[in-house]
Order: C-alpha cells, then structure tokens, then sequence
C-alpha cells in the first residue's frame, strides 16, 4: 500500500509547518504528515523547515542561535499569530489521531549537526509512545547513523520505526549515480530511500528493489505526480496537495 504524507502539513494548503496546518492535516484521510526539526540553543526540539527563520517568520536570524524563549518572539507569516510549534506540540495534535509521523531530521545552515539532536528525538518519541508510529528521514546519511546510535544506546533499533529512509537529492544522485548511492547506503544499514517524483520511474523503482530497498517518493505536489506515485508502487510520498493526492487514491 502506498501511504501519503502532508508534506509540511500541507505547504500549498496552510503556512507550511505550523500548528494550524498540523491541526488541519490531522483531519484529512493521509497516513503521515511530513515535517523538519531543528535545536535551539539551548535544546529545545522546534519544527520548522529552513534552518533560519528569515523566510517564514518576521524575524530573522538561525534558529541554531536563538533560544527557545527568544524564537518565540517571532510569529510565523500568515499563520494568525502562531509561533513555531515544538515537536512535543506537534506530538500533541497527532498523537490523538491515524495519521502517523514523517520526521525529517535537519542540520544546521551551514550543514554541520545540532549537539545530540537526534538523542533529543529519540528521548521525546519514546516517551510519548510516537516511536512505533514515526517514520525517520534525513538527506544527511550521518544524521541518519546518529539516530540509530541513539537507538541503540537505548537498547532499541531501526526495525522499531514505520520507516528509516535516506532523502535523495537530485544532486547527489546526478553527481553519484544510484549503484554509488545504493552501495553507500548498503554500508550504512539503510535500506530504504526517498527519491523526488519526478526522479522516479519504474525501472529505477525497480533497481533498488532489485537490490532489497524500499523506495518512498517526496515533491509529488501534483494529481498526475500523485497517480505516478500510486502506479509505481511506492512505500509513501509527500505532497503540497494533500487533497489532491487523496483524490488521485480515490479516483
């Protein structure tokens, strides 16, 4: 079955990544709602997609540097006076609902890791119950080995989560290839990649299945993108559209 996720709560829909949106998606018939974390300075787990908040909010500055008392000075555009949500808040509105976590794990701007972030997530998940129910993602193959240290000093493991995906980059597979990116990823222990709708056809669907992968989609923002990802038989995928993407399922 090929599962849909809200792409940052729906971007095209609602202000992307905000507990408006969250609380919208979590009434819609998808599987998972998509979002990004980052850390404040001084730890707070935050959900917002840009590692600055120069794009979203009417501040500006790297969220890396704010703490979580000064971040909330800032209000997310469009939103109605919302702040950034915390991942504890997001947690909170799925929590109660069917629609699971996609959880993607961010760096900061200039790509270099929060300290122990992925400690921090794996802390919150289990101690809400979310862990079974979050699927883990990351365009950073090393966030992605940090989440599954941290599991692992906690006597837990990869098998536990919906899902443990690499995000594929059109970059890195244009600069790499899929066997490079197949066989780092065999060194790794993940076996299952993200790869954006348009990247995706059925013979490379049908490469990395070949090789024992599971293959998710992101960006299919679109109701022939979404029909794409439902014939080819993808684990999940995002999209911007979550109404459409329902819609395609339906039809």
């Amino acid at each position: 079955m090929t599962l849909i996720a809200s792409h940052r709560g729906g971007a095209h829909l609602w202000p992307e990544n905000t507990r408006l949106a969250f609380s919208k998606t979590a009434k819609l018939d998808v599987d998972l709602v998509e979002f990004d974390v980052h850390q404040t300075r001084d730890g707070k787990l935050v959900v917002h997609h840009d590692a600055t908040i120069d794009r979203m909010t009417d501040g500006k500055g790297a969220i890396a540097d704010f703490s979580y008392d000064e971040l909330m000075r800032y209000v997310v555009i469009g939103s109605g006076g919302e702040t950034i949500p915390t991942l504890g808040e997001t947690i909170d509105i799925f929590g109660p609902s069917a629609v699971d976590l996609r959880l993607e794990i961010k760096t900061r701007a200039d790509g270099s890791p929060y300290e122990d972030m992925e400690h921090h997530i794996v802390d919150e998940l289990v101690a809400t119950g979310m862990l079974t129910r979050t699927m883990a993602t990351s365009f950073s193959l090393p966030r992605l080995e940090a989440f599954g240290a941290a599991l692992g000093e906690r006597g837990l493991n990869v098998g536990e989560l919906l899902g443990f995906i690499f995000l594929c980059s059109p970059q890195a597979a244009g600069q790499l290839g899929w066997r490079a990116i197949m066989a780092a990823l065999g060194a790794s222990g993940v076996r299952e990649i993200g790869i954006r709708a348009d990247a995706l056809d059925a013979e490379v669907v049908a490469l990395f299945r070949k090789n024992g992968m599971k293959v998710h989609g992101w960006a299919a923002h679109t109701a022939d993108a979404a029909r794409d990802m439902f014939r080819l038989g993808v684990a999940s995928f995002t999209s911007d559209r979550p109404d459409l993407a329902i819609a395609a399922k339906r039809g």
